[in-house]
């Protein structure tokens, strides 16, 4: 277990490449592991959730090798995802648990999981329940699920999706796979406004490109229905991992809340993307960031000094972006005036309570906020170094950091493996790009 000792900068100056997605990795390696052949995943995340994903993968029969670096082949073989009765452990990966409940569908006497997702009660039951409307079974204890298809019905699916669009997710994946009686495709219906519709995007993004069809009808509010024809096959692919905005939206931070002139250029990502993170830019340019996108090179150019660019606060709707919560309440704590962060409910059953955890840790720096059930207003605060806890949550670990590089005095921090979830060179990057951080094993 890694400690880090922060203390406090003034500027960060450099360039990078942004870590590949998260979400895109979980999602490519689950459908080229469908297909029937051989796919190459290029440039994926490898490290935390992903690699529980994998992890399962190949228990379910599934190969998957490094041809190269950054380069993975993916081969269903015959007995992939055929029969594993052992007792699969999903960690703390919510991504993971959800899509391979669905995935248990598939297999003769389905699966069974455990892991810390479970032990913390986080949510999965409504998706379980959607489930039996496509012949589930599954047996629910504190620590434990076991989920199988007990029949061949495929009826209307009913959904909420103001919980996690995982669940969505979930289904999309599963529902042109199965045998239906009497049915040629499978509707899901939203019985909630979508919350996180651009997570849903990633997924039919990748869909589309491993051959699934999928149609969607939304209103304004985000409900609807989705209908997928039943009999598609995956097909192998090669398939390039873009470059992660969830990630990369603390590395833009940290260059925009610089308290002396910065420039940071970070390559590899592309605005054209249909990852909702990507609002970043577009947020911190309204508080006042200088921020430029070079479309033809895939870059985000940064420019920072909040005194010259007279950062202030904004209102934010978190509906959408929930991973950019806890780094854009750092931004509202350095920003002049207040920022408030409203509809954002849904971050209270994420790894942690994110809001609770942010409002514990921003107190304990010295910062001013107001919480509410579903949004928190943060104020133009001195920002003072503490001993974070993050709750085992990497975004918050990662966006603590930020505000303990910009605060009046020393910070430190344990269990900074936890990053590795979503972004394993975070502290590499901001020590090359100027940041006081000592590692201390």
């Amino acid at each position: 277990m890694s400690t880090i000792k922060i203390t406090p900068s003034k500027s960060l100056n450099g360039e990078i490449r942004a870590s590949p997605s998260k979400s895109y990795s979980h999602r490519a390696f689950i459908a080229a592991s469908l297909a029937d052949g051989v796919s190459v995943i290029k440039n994926p995340l490898t490290s935390g959730d992903v690699k529980i994903t994998i992890e399962i993968l190949k228990l379910l029969g599934v190969q998957i090798l490094e041809e190269s670096k950054n380069t993975y082949i993916v081969e269903k073989i015959r007995v992939s995802f055929d029969s594993y009765k052992q007792i699969i452990n999903c960690k703390n990966s919510g991504t993971s648990l959800r899509i391979f409940s669905a995935l248990s569908l598939l297999i003769k006497e389905g699966l069974t999981f455990t892991g810390e997702f479970l032990k913390r009660n986080r949510p999965i039951r409504p998706l379980l329940e959607s489930l039996k409307s496509l012949g589930a079974d599954y047996s629910l204890e504190k620590d434990q699920l076991q989920v199988k298809r007990i029949s061949n019905k495929c009826d209307l699916v009913k959904i909420q999706g103001d919980i996690s669009s995982q669940f969505i997710t979930a289904l999309l994946f599963i529902s042109t796979l199965l045998k239906c009686d009497n049915k040629d495709g499978i509707e899901i219906e939203l019985t909630t406004p979508l919350v996180s519709h651009p997570y849903i995007k990633i997924t039919m993004d990748v869909l589309s490109s491993f051959g699934i069809n999928i149609l969607e009808e939304l209103d304004n509010e985000k409900k609807g229905k989705y209908y997928i024809p039943c009999g598609q096959r995956y097909r192998p692919q090669v398939y390039e991992i873009p470059g992660d905005f969830s990630s990369a939206a603390f590395i833009i931070a940290v260059a925009a809340l610089a308290l002396d002139d910065s420039r940071l250029i970070i390559n590899n990502l592309n605005t054209q993307n249909p990852q909702g993170d990507k609002r970043i830019i577009e947020i911190l340019q309204k508080m006042g960031t200088n921020i430029q996108i070079n479309q033809e090179q895939n870059q985000v150019i940064i420019n920072g000094n909040i005194s010259k660019y007279n950062l202030h606060g904004i209102d934010i709707d978190c509906k959408e972006i929930p991973d950019l919560f806890p780094i854009l309440c750092v931004a509202g704590a350095i920003a002049e005036g207040k920022t408030t962060l409203y509809n954002a409910s849904n971050l209270r059953l994420k790894e942690c309570d994110r809001i609770s955890v942010m409002v514990r840790e921003l107190t304990k720096m010295g910062v001013k906020v107001d919480e509410e059930e579903d949004k928190l207003t943060v104020y133009h605060s001195r920002l003072n170094g503490s001993k974070i806890d993050h709750e085992d949550d990497h975004r918050i670990a990662m966006a603590c950091i930020i505000a303990a590089i910009y605060s009046n005095n020393s910070s430190t921090m344990q269990n900074i493996d936890i990053i590795s979830d979503s972004y394993p060179n975070f502290i590499e990057e901001l020590i090359n790009l100027g940041a006081n951080i000592e590692i201390k094993n």
